[in-house]
């Protein structure tokens, strides 16, 4: 396994883990003030792993944006669920599955392309 697919894998499972920890959030479970926030491990790969090695790549901003998208949805339901409209937070999980999907297309993407400049070099 090269340096990029190990920092590939350990986006998506930070990215996986999140998700799981916004179900988790929105059926009772603990809510962490650190890792719902920009200090989180998602965006501390950004920080530290993303735009040191892939900067330069078109996709890494699409995918942070997009994990950003995931945060204030996901803070969104946070806030609906607090309230009691816990039904309306359990609905919203449809929207994190749809950024989801669009964050693991991108970061799927992003994968494949520099595989194939890789293989080429």
């Amino acid at each position: 396994m090269n340096s990029a697919q190990v920092d590939f894998q350990q986006i998506r499972i930070k990215h996986i883990l999140f998700k799981s920890k916004v179900r988790s959030v929105l059926y009772g479970g603990a809510f962490d003030s650190v890792f719902f926030s920009d200090a989180g491990p998602i965006s501390h790969w950004f920080s530290q792993v993303g735009k040191v090695k892939y900067g330069n790549e078109p996709e890494l901003y699409s995918l942070q944006k997009t994990h950003g998208d995931l945060l204030a949805n996901a803070n969104q339901l946070f806030s609906l669920y607090r309230k009691g409209n816990i039904d309306q937070a359990h609905a919203g999980m449809k929207d994190i599955e749809k950024l989801s999907d669009r964050f693991q297309e991108l970061l799927s993407q992003m994968e494949k392309r520099l595989a194939l400049r890789t293989d080429m070099v």
